[in-house]
């Protein structure tokens, strides 16, 4: 699939935007496959709790490739080629092997090494003889070869050494950590990922080699990415000082930010995170009045959302606050009916049972505006083991039958995620733990400790504030099932996206973007 493209003997308008739907999409689903067998196989360490990868790492891509190699472009492809009106075979560069970083055996067999063979693949960009470039190879003995990937001398160098870096731990964090916003772009992005993917405790080991007054200056540059004032501020948390801490309120309350206020309050929610840990427990009072407690006040609902994810950051990676004061701040969503959705569970999975009467109250006066907060009150019902809730949960019922019957519905289909290999738990008052997993129909019987978030779910926490260890999911009989039938309808999604967006660029432009 991924080189399908290469023996098209001629070429359409959509020719470009089929090459680069196939293999992106190849590439998506290879990725998917590794995940899904991860998931299924081993246990699954906690990332970076507020960073997202762009991409592949380079070490990610080498690992799934057969061979990977640094070559020089020999012969470009003829420039009226890579025009967009090109028509005819797909253009190719032919590439001579000047390093090695994987596949020397594979590499010897197929005459690349120490001889005229050169290798030979699409190249849709324009670029002089010399150039260097990562070629990846997979499918021996043949060898099928990536698009290449332009690098630097620098970047080569970057390359040779990651082969050689410990799998995890903070000292391959600290050889990425020296990247991390490079003059060179591609590696400036591939240290983010590699931080995007590592275990959080892997940054929080690495706390006495990082430099908080680079990480504050970074957070505090107008253009940083979102994402990358995630991480810093991610890294600061661990790091920091209280005199970080009066900087980071600063850019909380907008003050004197100027024209690049909303670019400096980016990664609101790690930064939120980053300014408790370093303040401490009285850090929540400026956290509840900036942006959880609304009456009166019209705080944008981004805002508050992003207090919610650093909230349960506090409850489930971090020991700095207790959990009941942490508890304490969700608690301010419920005088905001339509807002109370977002913490219900997290009220749950934390054995908060506390606010029977209250959810009860919310459940009888909703109104068509927000009428979905009746399921996720359902489920905390279903979760609470006190018997108080029994009786609410008969009163819910009586009030509106079709929403206890809706929650179990999408109980279960949010359980594909809430029964993945995490097993999340919580405490209940009497010690036993209070499953995150599926929610079974409103007719069977449950031991009322299931309860299930509709929408995104963190990590589970331990009672020392840290992540849990795996537990094996609910469904025993089937312990892959709810993974795979997940997995199915991520690539039903990714093939979707990918058609339509590959037909949309080469209706507009002919060829991809």
């Amino acid at each position: 699939m991924l080189n399908a493209c290469r023996h098209f003997g001629t070429r359409s308008p959509y020719t470009h935007s089929m090459n680069w739907f196939l293999r992106h999409l190849g590439s998506c689903l290879l990725a998917l496959a590794v995940g899904v067998a991860t998931a299924s196989l081993a246990e699954r360490a906690t990332a970076c709790p507020f960073c997202a990868a762009v991409s592949l790492t380079f070490a990610q891509e080498i690992a799934q490739s057969e061979a990977a190699v640094i070559a020089q472009l020999v012969e470009p492809p003829p420039a009226s080629a890579l025009g967009p009106g090109a028509e005819g075979p797909l253009p190719k560069g032919r590439f001579r092997v000047v390093d090695v970083l994987k596949g020397d055996d594979l590499l010897q067999v197929a005459g690349l090494l120490g001889g005229d063979q050169l290798i030979e693949t699409i190249l849709l960009e324009e670029k002089p003889a010399g150039a260097l470039f990562l070629i990846m190879g997979v499918e021996p003995p043949e060898l099928l070869w990536s698009s290449p990937i332009a690098v630097s001398d620098r970047a080569v160098a970057y390359l040779k050494k990651i082969g050689g870096l410990p799998e995890s731990g903070a000292d391959r964090l600290a050889f990425f950590q020296q990247y991390l916003e490079d003059e060179d772009d591609t590696l400036a992005r591939d240290a983010y990922d590699e931080f995007a993917v590592a275990p959080y405790q892997d940054v929080q080991a690495l706390e006495n080699r990082m430099d908080p007054t680079k990480l504050m200056q970074w957070i505090e540059t107008a253009g940083v990415p979102s994402n990358r004032r995630r991480l810093y501020a991610t890294m600061l948390g661990v790091c920091g000082t209280p005199a970080d801490a009066n900087r980071i309120e600063r850019i909380l309350l907008g003050e004197d930010l100027g024209d690049d206020a909303a670019d400096l309050r980016s990664g609101l929610d790690a930064l939120i995170a980053c300014y408790v840990v370093l303040r401490g427990p009285t850090g929540l009072d400026l956290i509840d009045k900036l942006f959880l407690d609304r009456k009166g006040r019209d705080v944008p609902f981004t805002e508050t959302y992003a207090a919610v994810m650093a909230l349960r950051f506090l409850g489930e990676e971090s020991d700095v606050v207790p959990r009941e004061r942490v508890l304490e701040s969700l608690r301010l969503l419920l005088n905001e009916p339509k807002l109370a959705d977002l913490v219900i569970a997290d009220l749950a999975r934390w054995g908060d049972w506390s606010v029977i009467d209250k959810l009860v109250a919310i459940y009888t006066d909703a109104t068509p505006e927000n009428l979905f907060v009746r399921e996720p009150i359902v489920n905390y019902m279903k979760a609470c083991p006190l018997p108080e809730a029994k009786v609410a949960m008969e009163k819910l019922r009586e009030i509106d039958p079709e929403a206890v019957r809706r929650a179990a519905t999408l109980a279960g289909l949010a359980g594909l995620t809430a029964a993945g290999p995490a097993g999340e738990t919580a405490e209940s008052p009497n010690g036993s733990p209070a499953r995150v997993a599926e929610v079974v129909a409103d007719d069977v019987e449950t031991d009322g400790t299931m309860v299930v978030s509709p929408g995104v779910r963190p990590t589970a926490p331990s009672s020392a504030g840290k992540p849990a260890a795996d537990t094996p999911p609910a469904t025993a009989d089937q312990p892959g099932a709810p993974v795979f039938r997940w997995a199915f309808w991520v690539a039903v999604v990714v093939v979707i996206a990918f058609i339509s967006r590959a037909v949309l660029r080469s209706g507009r432009s002919g060829s991809p973007q």
